[in-house]
């Protein structure tokens, strides 16, 4: 979306909810007024969690059975060792029901 001359001085003070003006702080304000100005009308469902399936897919990918590797993916993913290691018991047990 383009910004056009008037909207250069808009600030988060001057969106017109609180949810739209926390997304000009926290995403820009160029986020909030493409959503304002491209999706007028629209009631928004943001998950909490988005990527998981994506997240567990990298992880089952990616970890080579090592702790350095265990680290490195709990750090990158945002998550804890022993979530790593249920998911990667969980795609075990998957594969041996196969």
């Amino acid at each position: 979306m383009e910004l056009k001359p008037w909207m250069q001085s808009i600030t988060p003070d001057d969106m017109p909810n609180d949810d739209l003006r926390f997304i000009a702080e926290k995403a820009g304000m160029q986020s909030a007024l493409a959503l304002l100005f491209c999706t007028p009308g629209l009631t928004v469902s943001i998950p909490k969690n988005p990527f998981k399936i994506i997240k567990e897919e990298y992880i089952k990918n990616n970890y080579d059975g090592t702790k350095y590797m265990l680290n490195k993916l709990a750090v990158e993913c945002g998550c804890s060792q022993r979530y790593i290691y249920k998911i990667l018991q969980k795609d075990a047990e998957a594969r041996e029901s196969q």
